[in-house]
């Protein structure tokens, strides 16, 4: 299984990153990541935080050992730059780039784990359906002896969640009347 993680925009010069990735390539993750937390420079540190998260996605999203991991790819590629002046003398100005990289890592799988697939019960045999309310359907003389007020949308006797819900409707309803009858104009 590949796992794969990039970070963008970073403000460094791929040019920078280049020659750090190259004995990268191929190490387990654990030797990678003790060769970057030694070596003295601004794009170790971003290669360390984006190897730590690749591994963190393959523990947490795939359940993967951090032990099993090695990486099989490492790549920079360059982002947008911004464009400043460089001021010269008489008068003229130099074109400065500040560059920016991408930065893309795959993680690969040392030895392959298995993955054990579960068995579903069989789908015919379901349990019985109930009605849209969740509850079992009720007689018909049980509807017709409540009032017209207590019975729901479906037909069924309303409960008391129903009933409020319908009081706090209507009690929100006068208040928009209240608030819209005391505005006399829109100045």
């Amino acid at each position: 299984m590949e796992v794969k993680a990039s970070s963008k925009f970073v403000r460094i010069s791929p040019k920078k990153v280049r020659p750090l990735l190259a004995p990268l390539k191929n190490l387990d993750v654990n030797t990678a990541l003790h060769q970057l937390l030694y070596h003295r420079s601004k794009a170790s540190r971003i290669v360390y935080k984006l190897i730590k998260s690749a591994v963190s996605n393959a523990q947490n999203n795939y359940n993967l050992k951090e032990n099993n991991l090695k990486i099989k790819s490492l790549t920079v590629d360059s982002g947008p730059s911004y464009k400043r002046y460089w001021f010269r003398s008489r008068g003229s100005a130099d074109r400065l780039l500040k560059r920016n990289s991408h930065l893309n890592i795959v993680l690969a799988e040392i030895k392959p784990t298995v993955i054990k697939k579960t068995v579903s019960p069989p789908t015919g045999a379901s349990k019985p359906k109930l009605p849209a309310t969740g509850q079992p359907a009720a007689s018909k003389e049980a509807v017709q002896d409540k009032p017209a007020s207590d019975i729901g949308k479906s037909g069924q006797p309303a409960t008391s969640g129903e009933l409020s819900q319908k009081a706090a409707a209507k009690s929100k309803m006068s208040g928009f009347k209240n608030i819209f009858s005391r505005r006399t104009t829109n100045k």
